[in-house]
């Protein structure tokens, strides 16, 4: 159910960087936007003294593409009262498709604590600078880019949008953002990006001055770049370069750090321990008085137990605080105090993470904030100490030695808190100098997912059949499911939820709507699936039952994105356990003996357990996935492929009932005895191994008809074998009868109607065979026995020209001219017509230069390239197919004969065919039909 099965998306509570200036990878959406361009917002000047010129040299590499990046040149400076950081670039336009892109230019900025300097824009072109700076064509917008996840943060977009820009220009532009976050205490911390999605990039020049007495940490991708540093009059210069840098191109499968991998890191704080002490001070003024203390006396008043308590405070902040957050300046890392978050009834996650921690102190619990990274997780570690690296802030409750992890923002989480727990989130960082490291959370290999139960219940095999499937959702995967009920429409929403049992099974409809409920005690939602089908079995070999077994649930997770091979590691998005059952049950024996089997594979990224138990009334099959790996790297891509290939058909499986009852097993015995004795004894008279199987299917078909298991299509599909076996034996009438029967019980079964026209066309009745034929075609229009029927009945009616019509249109396909026998036809059709029949062929030979198989002989004999004895010696070449080559051989050397006016050894070949006594053949019957004629 794949609707539900994407993870509960957490609200990030950080604001992001100013990425947009040079087109990096960052992208914002346009929500709340207003615009301004009031002198206070941004200023014109000279370029900071202490900027670095950084020359384009042109004979640098760089990919050819609409836009490219000659420079992107990044300075910073960090000045006792704050940093100030110059931005630097040059755009090439190549072609109009770069046009629109290009021409933008955007900066983002917190007016609370930053401010913005102009330094120049422009145009170059034809070797002529042309000035573009002037203030009426900025604009600056306040877009509020993260409204629709609830958040304000204040930030402005400082845009120019170019006019008069042409292909072949230069774009130059540079400005500074001077001023730091006072949140991080003087901290300097930063990210850069060493590529860009506007374009492939010739040059990018990252240069960070700073006073030597402060420690700037510095992490970047060696492997990508070059580092100088060097100290100068008291300044230390650290200067990143890379160059001819491939353009970004986001991939949404892979995970987050490696589109991160080009980043360069910043960092002051010197460890983990001092992000610690950092973040604890965060939290130090959020204790609430009078509000905080009312609240918490209400919730002892209702709690007996501390457990009681935590469920209750939890269940406040989690459902009557609503989400939003203010994080404009210091307030996008600084919590509010708990009775302002309690009287305006609303916070992001640091404020709630806050409100729970005093709330549950007050309540005598201890708990601790935790900073958390979403898109991180584990990798957090990899990364410098910074705070820059969390995105989210949650709750760590002391369990006596253990720590509870709770997260105050996710509003649809139902039961005890410990099943509410945060998992899968990697690294915590928790909001206390003591804690000196990064503590691990509980992981999402260990959690379950999803639990699913279809129970098929068929009375008896030929009744309707009805399918209950149960899902259960745990976790994430539960609110998922309460979000998607609560804002989709019930219609939208029955459908997502019936979408993938209807896929696996297309054949059952919804019987009533889905039943939803929540599992008491447990994060965890329950959804139940009604269906029923009248269309469930289908035959194989004729004597069989056969239905689909689809552990659809368990394929999810499994499925690969269109990709081979790989550069990039894939991030798999549900790891942790997938359990899917099925059970089959009827009061009809399905198998006549008890029987167990099971199946193991176990790898580095899945382990897969199957258990199948077979009883006369039951049949079970089961499925228990556990994905073990959050992302599979490059080198591991090939083998796990190899690995789905080995399993899936493990996953898409079938179940095989035999068709008749127990009961009649015995009846079938003594049938197939006695076909055998009165054959052996002569009775019964075979020539080929057709009509052997022909007389044994016959008992098998009967003792079916007999039998109460068939529900009315499948027995539809016994009597169109019924009548392709009685024609095979010469019997037409009965199996015209059984043909009949057929179309009686399913009209829509396009073989039944086929094997009319067949039947029609052996015994004479044209016309009748046409119909037969086109109403095959109409229900399935590439039957391709039915669409030879309608041209060989048209043939024997006289209608040669149709009929040569209708062969050309089956040889517009290279198979069927490498078959042959509609090019015996074409032949046949144009000497009928008096035209060349070699000429008319000439075009639908077989090709290439291997010996072509039967009947190519016979057509070459028809085409005059071989006398009638090369052609019989090749129907001769295979013992096992003598007599049914032979049949088709004189047949048409009978046509040829007619067609060259020589009755007389049209109707000895035509008896020859006869002879041969394949009466399963269409030529025998055509050439009884052609001897009648001659009579």
């Amino acid at each position: 159910m794949r609707l539900f099965l994407l993870p509960l998306i957490l609200s990030l509570c950080v604001s992001s960087p100013a990425w947009a200036a040079t087109g990096t990878p960052a992208k914002s959406a346009k929500t709340a936007t207003t615009a301004s361009s009031a002198a206070s917002d941004f200023q014109i000047g000279p370029r900071p003294a202490w900027v670095a010129d950084v020359p384009v040299d042109p004979s640098q590499p760089i990919t050819a593409a609409p836009t490219q990046v000659l420079l992107m040149d990044h300075q910073t400076r960090l000045e006792k009262t704050g940093s100030v950081r110059y931005w630097h670039a040059i755009r090439a336009v190549n072609s109009t498709e770069g046009l629109t892109a290009a021409s933008q230019i955007t900066m983002d900025f917190d007016p609370s604590y930053q401010h913005v300097v102009l330094h120049q824009l422009v145009i170059v072109r034809d070797g002529k600078r042309i000035d573009k700076l002037q203030r009426k064509i900025v604009k600056v917008l306040h877009r509020e880019t993260n409204l629709e996840r609830q958040m304000v943060d204040g930030r402005m977009t400082l845009s120019i949008v170019l006019d008069d820009l042409r292909v072949g220009d230069r774009i130059e532009w540079s400005a500074s953002t001077i001023g730091d976050n006072p949140v991080f205490d003087g901290h300097f911390v930063d990210t850069e990006w060493t590529s860009a999605s506007l374009g492939p990039m010739g040059l990018v020049n990252l240069r960070l001055l700073s006073p030597v007495e402060r420690v700037i940490h510095h992490r970047e991708p060696t492997e990508l770049v070059t580092v100088k540093e060097s100290d100068d009059k008291g300044w230390h210069e650290l200067l990143i370069r890379r160059r001819n840098v491939p353009q970004f191109h986001y991939d949404p499968t892979a995970p987050v750090t490696e589109v991160y991998r080009d980043q360069v890191e910043y960092s002051e704080f010197a460890d983990w321990p001092d992000v610690a002490r950092w973040a604890e001070q965060l939290f130090a003024n959020t204790r609430g008085s009078g509000v905080l203390k009312a609240k918490a006396a209400e919730i002892r008043a209702q709690a007996a137990t501390p457990d009681e308590r935590l469920e209750r405070a939890l269940d406040f902040v989690q459902q009557d605080i609503r989400y939003f957050g203010t994080e404009i300046g210091v307030n996008s890392h600084r919590p509010a105090n708990a009775d302002e978050v309690l009287r305006q009834r609303f916070g992001d996650c640091k404020d709630k993470a806050a409100l729970l921690v005093n709330l549950l102190a007050e309540l005598d619990m201890k708990a601790t904030p935790a900073l958390v990274s979403t898109y991180l997780r584990d990798d957090v570690s990899k990364r410098l100490p910074s705070p820059l690296n969390f995105d989210h802030a949650i709750v760590a409750v002391q369990q006596g030695d253990k720590l509870l992890w709770l997260d105050g923002t996710r509003n649809l989480q139902r039961g005890k808190p410990e099943a509410r727990e945060s998992e899968g989130l990697g690294l915590a960082l928790l909001a206390r100098a003591k804690f000196d490291q990064l503590t691990p959370m509980p992981k999402a290999t260990e959690q379950q997912r999803t639990s699913t139960v279809d129970h098929f219940v068929f009375k008896h095999l030929q009744d309707e059949g009805r399918l209950t499937s149960t899902t259960t959702y745990y976790g994430v995967m539960a609110e998922g499911l309460r979000a998607a009920r609560a804002d989709m429409p019930a219609a939208d929403f029955d459908k997502g939820a019936m979408a993938d049992v209807l896929k696996a099974y297309p054949g059952f409809v919804q019987d009533v709507p889905p039943e939803v409920e929540d599992v008491p005690g447990l994060n965890a939602a329950k959804i139940t699936l009604h269906l029923r089908t009248a269309d469930y079995w289908r035959f194989v070999e004729g004597r069989l039952l056969v239905g689909d077994l689809i552990f659809f649930n368990v394929m999810d997770p499994l499925r690969l994105p269109d990709q081979n091979p790989r550069t990039l590691a894939l991030r798999l998005g549900t790891p942790g356990l997938i359990s899917q059952r099925i059970e089959l049950e009827s009061d009809d024996a399905l198998v006549a003996s008890d029987s167990s089997d099971q199946y193991r594979e176990s790898n580095a990224i899945f382990k897969l357990e199957m258990h199948y138990k077979s009883t006369p009334h039951l049949i079970t099959a089961s499925a228990d996935l556990r994905v073990q790996a959050e992302r599979i790297e490059p080198g591991q891509w090939a083998a796990h492929r190899d690995n789905l290939k080995k399993v899936w058909p493990r996953l898409a499986t079938t179940i095989q009932v035999v068709a008749l009852s127990p009961e009649h097993f015995e009846s079938r015995k003594k049938g197939l005895a006695d076909i055998d004795a009165a054959i052996s004894a002569g009775r019964i008279k075979v020539v080929t191994r057709q009509q052997v199987r022909s007389r044994a299917r016959l008992v098998l078909e009967d003792d079916m008809l007999a039998d109460t298991r068939l529900a009315p299509k499948l027995r539809a599909q016994v009597l169109v074998n019924r009548g392709e076996d009685m024609d095979n034996i010469g019997n037409r009438v009965a199996g015209r009868l059984a043909f009949e029967q057929a179309v009686a019980l399913d009209p829509q079964l396009p073989a039944a109607h086929a094997g009319l026209a067949v039947n029609a066309l052996v015994s004479g009745q044209d016309d009748h065979a046409i119909a037969s034929a086109e109403q095959a075609l109409s229900l399935k229009n590439d039957h391709m026995e039915a669409r030879y029927t309608k041209a060989y009945a048209r043939h024997m009616s006289g209608d040669y020209a149709g009929a040569k019509a209708d062969l050309l249109d089956i040889l517009q396909s290279s198979s069927e001219v490498d078959r042959s026998y509609g090019s015996i036809w074409v032949y046949l059709n144009a000497r009928a017509l008096g035209e060349d029949g070699v000429q008319a062929t000439a075009q639908l030979l077989p090709g290439g230069n291997e010996e072509k198989p039967w009947p190519f002989a016979a057509l070459r004999y028809l085409r005059g390239e071989i006398d009638f004895k090369a052609a019989l010696a090749a129907a001769d070449a295979n013992k096992q197919t003598q007599r049914e080559r032979e049949c088709e051989l004189y047949f048409y050397a009978g046509k040829k004969a007619l067609l060259d006016k020589n009755a007389a050894d049209a109707r000895k070949d035509f008896q020859l065919s006869l002879d041969t006594g394949v009466t399963e053949f269409l030529e025998y019957g055509l050439a009884k039909r052609e001897l009648a004629r001659q009579h």
